[in-house]
């Protein structure tokens, strides 16, 4: 327990004997333990990017978050266009992962000719009949277009049904949530939300491809989230259970100047390896410190940067997250521990040492403290089981579970996105929900066919009206040749008034008329 030298020294004195005691009163317990996360990132790399994000910040943001995943986790990268290829193997993270990675990030392109999301979906999943089951997998979706697979409008839309029919809910269902991020305002948003609401996942616009960072790390929050300590004007507090912990920062585009102070004043400067890992972009810097040492660190950054320090420790906050997706209106539970190392922290002499919250924040300002400690008595099993009230509002909600001790503090934050009302049928087949594009082609198409038909109706009347007249205006012509005659003279049944067609059939022997009378 290295978080007991921290607290006051006659409390450590009463203390010792259950530090003598703790492996019988921490106990491991793997079936509690929560699933680590599978991140599979799918990446655009269609020719549209060449303008959604000329600096291709896609590269950048990837290697941010092969450094952020932690070891043991799964991931793997894929990019699509009109085929898919796999960019990095899914796998599990360690070192060898990491610089396969980073190796990788260069091949980031706009080479493809489509946007054949439905594949890029089945490539993901390739093993969805087979997922580790202590794995929590989810997907990254990023693009900036819409389903194409085809040059027929008709086929995308029909693509884009199925996939919204039949793919999302089954995956929802499998517990494999979908978060989308359009990166440009021509992306199918509503496509792309209600792939994200149908898996259970969130959707996210990136109004700029500067923003894709950002949004990338939070995504990374919702599937692997990892435990925070709070900042102060640039300063953080770290305990001495800290085995490693990462300062993330994101500012303008001036790269400012930054710099990084430990408890005993040295100053770790990007460049240089003085027991500081750092990465620089155009917009984020991440340093990482591995066996700090405890007390005060300050990190010298712009006063508007924004910045977030994640820790790796043996005395840790774990939680069991709420869906990232659920209906208004629902009570629900949350699981919550402490964990030192691998197991869990079930003494109530110990747990009594910690204040745990949660804080719940969301639309119209809604606010409210959950006082885990003082509300909830000591689980015999050490987890809490947390009841979060029904959230009415539809929108983003964060919340931040908090725990602090003597010296110790965390934070895990979570985020859940809240539907109001009855949610929507994803495959409505309204045309207001089809691509703009889906029937302008068969419109045209019928409208040419009925005008050609219109016209092929026209002339054919026309003809016979032609026809017709001109034999009229035959038989009037043979009937004023004869005028002398009298004007029945045209129904005489003799055979010099029949036409010749009909005289030929006439009988040889047929009687005269006249002589009969």
């Amino acid at each position: 327990m290295r978080f007991i030298p921290d607290l006051p020294r006659t409390l450590r004195g009463l203390l010792l004997p259950l530090v003598m005691l703790l492996p019988l009163l921490v106990q491991a317990d793997p079936s509690a333990r929560a699933l680590k996360p599978d991140l599979r990132l799918l990446i655009d790399i269609s020719g549209s990017m060449k303008e959604s994000d000329p600096d291709n910040l896609r590269a950048p943001a990837l290697e941010l978050i092969v450094r952020l995943l932690p070891d043991g986790a799964r991931a793997g990268v894929w990019t699509f266009g009109e085929t898919v290829e796999v960019l990095v193997p899914h796998g599990e993270v360690d070192s060898n992962w990491r610089e396969q990675a980073r190796a990788a990030v260069a091949a980031i392109d706009n080479s493809g000719q489509r946007t054949n999301i439905p594949a890029a979906l089945a490539a993901a999943t390739y093993d969805i009949g087979s997922m580790d089951p202590s794995y929590r997998s989810s997907i990254v979706l990023l693009t900036d277009g819409k389903v194409d697979v085809s040059t027929s409008p008709m086929a995308n839309a029909a693509a884009a049904r199925k996939v919204l029919a039949e793919t999302a809910p089954r995956l929802g269902a499998t517990g494999i949530p979908v978060h989308t991020i359009a990166l440009s305002d021509e992306a199918d948003w509503h496509f792309l939300s209600s792939l994200a609401e149908e898996s259970r996942g969130l959707a996210e616009k990136a109004r700029t491809a500067d923003a894709l960072s950002g949004i990338f790390v939070q995504s990374l929050e919702m599937v692997a989230p990892a435990a925070q300590v709070p900042l102060k004007g640039g300063r953080f507090e770290i305990d001495d259970s800290v085995e490693e912990f990462t300062a993330l920062l994101f500012y303008g585009a001036m790269q400012p100047a930054l710099s990084l102070r430990g408890p005993d004043g040295a100053i770790y400067l990007p460049g240089r390896d003085a027991g500081a890992d750092w990465f620089v972009a155009d917009r984020f810097a991440l340093v990482t410190v591995r066996s700090p040492a405890p007390g005060v660190w300050t990190l010298e950054a712009p006063g508007d940067a924004r910045v977030r320090v994640t820790v790796i420790a043996d005395l840790n906050l774990e939680v069991d997250p709420l869906p990232n997706s659920m209906p208004a209106g629902r009570v629900s539970e949350l699981g919550l521990r402490l964990r030192d190392g691998d197991a869990v922290i079930r003494d109530p002499e110990l747990l009594r040492l910690f204040n745990i919250s949660i804080d719940i924040s969301g639309p119209r300002n809604y606010r409210q403290h959950i006082d885990v400690s003082g509300s909830y008595p000591l689980p015999e099993n050490g987890e809490y089981r947390v009841t979060i009230p029904a959230l009415d509002y539809g929108g983003r909600y964060q919340l931040l579970a908090r725990v602090s001790g003597q010296t110790l503090q965390r934070e895990l934050p979570m985020h859940v996105e809240v539907h109001a009302g009855p949610s929507e049928d994803a495959i409505s087949s309204r045309p207001a929900e089809l691509p703009d594009a889906s029937l302008q082609g068969p419109l045209l198409t019928l409208v040419g066919v009925l005008v050609f038909v219109a016209l092929l109706a026209w002339w054919i009347s026309r003809r016979r009206r032609r026809r017709r007249l001109a034999l009229w205006e035959r038989r009037f012509r043979d009937a004023s040749a004869g005028e002398g005659e009298p004007v029945l003279q045209g129904l005489r049944a003799d055979a010099d008034a029949l036409p010749d067609t009909l005289s030929d059939t006439l009988p040889d022997n047929l009687p005269d008329q006249r002589d009969q009378r």
